[in-house]
């Protein structure tokens, strides 16, 4: 049974510097007890000659629970470039932070025809600043004998407090964090001041010491194997261990089964664990605020629990509801997930194989039970674990036929 039909409102607000902003709710369009309160457009303050593209899970969250957001863009001399905003909830201000090329160009770290299309990974907070990473590529999903046209990752920081966006990589050998590799995944190991980057493609891991700017080891990854691209994930714990797993992404190879590999900082081993997923690479995680358990989506579909303490994956199921599930519908995309705010419900806004459409269903935790929220804009939606103390909920999204071009910060609140 379908939960009873409450109005979604949805709304748009564009405006450039704005102290307080009005009402934006509109027309309802779906049924839930999830409201989008607002989808707030940035084309307005970018540069001139830069059209924003597309967002790939690039967001983050400072301690003001400012939202940070980031765009695959194009700039006038056709060359690829990535485009960083910030977002204040609490007042509507929007700001222009920079772009990658732009900023590694001013610290003569940039090298002639080099683009830097994609800022693929969450940005984090560490110590006052922003973290975020690059890869000078768009995936690699095939053949990887066109690596050596790359020259490889920057590693980014923005500092609120000086208002500045800086390459932290401009110092280091070569001016990149890995060669020819980009930085896909991005996390934080707790108690250290390690930086995990997860390399693409080659799923090597590659612990940054932020401190001191350098690189202190990159630990080889998951064996590449042709048509099996790396997950979109690295998963880090409390207890010094970093998951990674490769798997497919081509909704025909959904029922593929791979293992899951483990690193573990104190021993300096890596291994397979005695784990396997399935459903494709891993393409969205979650955690509770303790860092206790974390949960994992996979990109068609399939979700999963890490119990930290015990080091235990276990599977949940799938992303639909089971009626849905039964009646044929499958997902062919699923691009993040975020938990709510009491640590009951996991939401996630999958791409359906049956449906041009745009749902938001909940993953019920204590019943194991995914509900319908609400029909949404027909778009692409991703990023994961972005909720702010106020409860609202956040994705980015874009639209058009070729997955580009209206890219929005889409806001929710329950």
């Amino acid at each position: 049974m379908r939960a009873p039909t409450i109005p979604i409102w949805v709304g748009v607000i564009a405006m450039t510097y704005t102290i307080g902003y009005p009402s934006s709710r509109g027309d309802p369009v779906g049924n839930s007890g999830v409201v989008i309160e607002r989808t707030i457009a940035f084309d307005d303050l970018a540069p001139a000659g830069l059209t924003l593209k597309q967002c790939w899970n690039a967001m983050g969250m400072d301690s003001q629970q400012r939202v940070y957001i980031g765009f695959t863009s194009r700039r006038s001399d056709a060359r690829q470039d990535f485009a960083v905003f910030r977002y204040d909830p609490s007042t509507g201000e929007r700001r222009f932070l920079g772009t990658f090329m732009d900023v590694s160009q001013a610290a003569g770290n940039l090298q002639p025809g080099e683009e830097i299309p994609k800022g693929h990974t969450r940005m984090l907070e560490i110590d006052g600043k922003m973290y975020m990473g690059s890869q000078g590529f768009h995936d690699l999903k095939a053949t990887i004998d066109t690596l050596p046209n790359y020259r490889g990752s920057h590693l980014y920081a923005y500092d609120p407090s000086r208002g500045e966006l800086e390459d932290v990589s401009r110092s280091l050998p070569g001016g990149v964090v890995t060669e020819h590799q980009g930085i896909i995944a991005l996390s934080h190991a707790p108690g250290s001041d390690l930086l995990v980057g997860l390399a693409h493609p080659s799923s090597d891991i590659v612990l940054f010491g932020y401190k001191r700017r350098r690189v202190q080891q990159i630990v080889p990854g998951i064996p590449w194997q042709l048509g099996n691209p790396l997950s979109r994930e690295v998963v880090v714990t409390k207890k010094g261990k970093i998951y990674t797993y490769r798997g497919t992404e081509v909704p025909a190879q959904r029922d593929e089964v791979h293992r899951i590999w483990v690193y573990d900082l104190e021993t300096k081993a890596s291994t397979e664990t005695a784990y396997t997923a399935t459903g494709g690479f891993w393409n969205g995680q979650t955690w509770t605020g303790g860092g206790e358990v974390i949960y994992l989506a996979t990109v068609n579909g399939e979700l999963y629990k890490l119990d930290v303490g015990t080091e235990v994956f276990t599977h949940l199921g799938y992303f639909l509801p089971r009626e849905e599930f039964a009646a044929g519908e499958r997902i062919d995309y699923l691009f993040g997930i975020t938990l709510s705010a009491d640590e009951k419900r996991i939401y996630g806004i999958p791409r359906r194989s049956r449906s041009d459409g745009s749902n938001l269903y909940a993953y019920e935790i204590d019943r194991g039970l995914v509900t319908l929220v609400g029909q949404l804009e027909p778009a692409v939606y991703t990023g994961s674990h972005m909720r702010d103390s106020r409860g609202n909920i956040y994705f980015a999204s874009f639209h058009g036929e070729s997955w580009e071009g209206k890219v929005r910060l889409t806001m929710l609140h329950p």
